[in-house]
């Protein structure tokens, strides 16, 4: 009682912007004393020092200490918080200003602990300024119920759960602070907590630096997460991220990563050295305006399963995969971006859904398009005006640039020469051998040497390509036809799906160690006159609902399982070939007798008068394809 007869014509002078002391403590005076008998409004000082004790706030005052680097609540109880507010009656707000929370101890089952530095339970509401919350063997800040909590030029450190830890339906606002090396994570959102985080970093910890999960929400500003031992932000559920003017760097595992029916908008913000920039799975929805994603370690952008995705005047740069990859029925809209330094594709499309938009600038990619996408969504590097120009030439640096330079249907004719393909063709175009000409792949081994995509129909005269991750890949609705060409010394020859076509006529593939040429999806292949030797693995294989005509063509010297395979819902015509001395077996079929379980044929095969010799592991596998060495039948297992 003597404490409260102390009032403000007594209180110590207020030093800058300290308010006048209706109390002032001194180091060994109990706190919680303190507050128990004080007026509602009361402001309550604390010197210079430390107290050593738990304290529960349950009514609206002050507590004002003389800067958190000289005044410090360390923790007393066990597995309990060094401050707890809440609920306030009346109510009001708790105001506490330059002090620090810290050393609370003990552990509980809870995601966040329970030994935080401040435990506000709702209906409350608290103003934290310039506090330090830290060593907590919790979070350093932890909301939960209804509460409301605003911090400003506050320090969360060194916490074994996260920085800031929101559930129910707390709110919390924070300006100017630093979260940095808590063990858990940066912030840890549930429910339908909602946080807003302006000018602050978030950095360290052996966890996310935000996870936002069930119907919470986290609005970012100028703020950064760095150097997190797992995602820079992880939004799930049905949560929400909505960062403007943000760096996410550095993190262990993805920059963003949302999931779930999780929400992600991204505005003007910049990812950077992370494994991949952003990535979107299940039916998640991202989208990514005047952002960079740059110098990651794969992929810039990813998405896969239902999800939405959308960049809009953004920039991808430079990582060791792809710009964006989208997978499974992935949706994507990709509009007036720049997509350059990608060692393999600027875009990789395996989508059941083809992505759409158009004004995407390239540059300096392995390959600029690769899979199920348009042509279209490609800035040509020139104006299409030429109907026949020659390379090389002054007037174009690469082949791409002499390509996009023709209108549809044109010729380019290249001189005698090795040059460096690495083309995606997106409309109909020719493309003539003068001579011996090879082309290559930007990067040997793992990229496409050439590229055809939604549009395209090429026609491919007296040129070899050589040195790829491919030698020609097909996909959407693309059509090439190859006279006269070499494909070799790739991974994979030629391979082809969605609804592609492709056309080999007197052509050798050789040397491919995965195999020669591959139709998959529903995409058709006719192969005449041509050679098949000493590939990897099969000279051919057909699957998914592929159709293949094969005619007066060699195979031979093949590796591994087989001259000619099929699987799936595969279709094959094959007539008047030679099947010659291969490792595996002429014509097998994926059945348990042939080539294991792991995929069953249920095709049709049909043909006759090939001919087999010296195929170690047999002619042909199941017996009932015998009549192709015979004047023709068929099998058709098709159910």
């Amino acid at each position: 009682m003597l404490l409260l007869a102390c009032l403000l014509s007594c209180a110590p002078r207020p030093e800058g912007d300290a308010l006048p002391c209706t109390v002032t403590l001194r180091p060994g005076d109990s706190i919680q004393r303190a507050v128990d008998e004080a007026p509602p409004g009361a402001v309550l000082c604390l010197p210079r020092g430390t107290w050593t004790e738990t304290v529960v706030i349950r009514k609206p005052l002050t507590l004002q200490g003389a800067g958190a680097t000289r005044t410090t609540v360390r923790g007393r109880d066990l597995s309990r918080p060094v401050l707890t507010v809440g609920p306030l009656e009346p109510a009001g707000e708790v105001v506490l200003r330059g002090i620090t929370f810290a050393d609370a101890a003990g552990t509980c089952a809870a995601p966040g602990g329970c030994a935080h530095g401040l435990l506000v339970t709702g209906p409350a509401a608290v103003r934290a300024e310039g506090c330090a919350f830290s060593g907590n063997g919790g979070s350093g800040v932890a909301a939960e119920g209804k509460a409301r909590v605003t911090l400003l030029n506050c320090t969360l450190r060194d916490n074994v759960g996260y920085g800031i830890f929101a559930q129910g339906e707390a709110e919390v606002v924070a300006t100017s602070i630093t979260v940095a090396g808590c063990r858990s994570g940066g912030v840890w959102l549930a429910g339908d907590a909602r946080l807003s985080l302006t000018a602050s970093a978030v950095r360290g910890g052996e966890g996310p630096g935000a996870w936002v999960r069930d119907r919470s929400s986290l609005v970012a500003s100028q703020s950064t997460f760095a150097d997190c031992g797992g995602h820079g932000v992880w939004v799930r559920d049905g949560a929400t991220a909505e960062l403007t003017g943000c760096t996410i760097a550095r993190a262990r595992d993805a920059g963003a990563w949302a999931e779930g029916q999780g929400q992600l908008l991204l505005t003007d913000s910049t990812v950077v050295g992370i494994w991949n920039g952003v990535e979107v799975r299940g039916s998640a929805s991202a989208r990514l305006e005047r952002t960079t994603v740059a110098d990651v370690r794969w992929d810039g952008v990813k998405a896969s399963g239902r999800t939405q995705v959308a960049l809009v005047g953004s920039t991808l740069r430079n990582g060791r995969g792809s710009g964006i990859r989208i997978e499974g029925l992935a949706q994507v809209e990709l509009r007036d971006n720049r997509i350059e330094g990608w060692q393999a594709q600027g875009v990789l499309a395996l989508s059941g859904a083809q992505p759409i938009g158009a004004g995407n600038r390239m540059a300096g990619n392995g390959i600029d398009l690769v899979g199920n996408l348009s042509g279209a969504l490609r800035a040509p590097l020139r104006e299409p005006l030429a109907d026949t120009l020659r390379f090389p030439s002054p007037g174009y640096s690469t082949l791409q640039e002499a390509i996009d330079a023709l209108r549809p249907g044109g010729t380019v004719v290249v001189a005698e020469g090795t040059f460096v393909g690495g083309i995606t063709v997106g409309k109909p175009v020719r493309i003539e051998g003068e001579g011996t000409v090879l082309l290559t792949a930007r990067s040997a081994g793992e990229v496409p040497v050439a590229s055809l995509v939604g549009g395209a129909d090429l026609v491919l005269v007296g040129i070899s390509l050589g040195f790829g991750s491919e030698g020609l890949i097909l996909g959407a609705d693309a059509r090439a036809e190859l006279a006269d060409c070499v494909v070799s010394d790739h991974r994979r020859g030629v391979h082809a799906s969605d609804r592609a076509e492709v056309v080999l006529l007197r052509c050798r593939l050789s040397r491919n160690s995965q195999g020669g040429m591959g139709l998959w999806g529903e995409s058709r292949g006719q192969v005449l006159d041509c050679t098949f030797t000493a590939n990897g693995v099969f000279g051919i294989a057909v699957g998914d609902a592929a159709q293949l005509e094969l005619g007066r063509t060699l195979i031979t010297q093949t590796a591994g399982d087989g001259a000619l395979v099929l699987r799936d819902r595969a279709q094959a015509r094959i007539e008047g070939n030679t099947f010659l001395r291969n490792d595996g077996i002429g014509v097998a079929l994926y059945h348990r007798l042939c080539l294991g379980t792991g995929a069953t044929f249920r095709g049709r095969v049909s043909g006759g008068e090939n001919s087999f010799a010296g195929n170690r592991a047999g002619d042909t596998c199941p017996a009932e394809l015998a009549f192709l060495a015979t004047a023709g039948g068929e099998l058709d297992w098709q159910r």
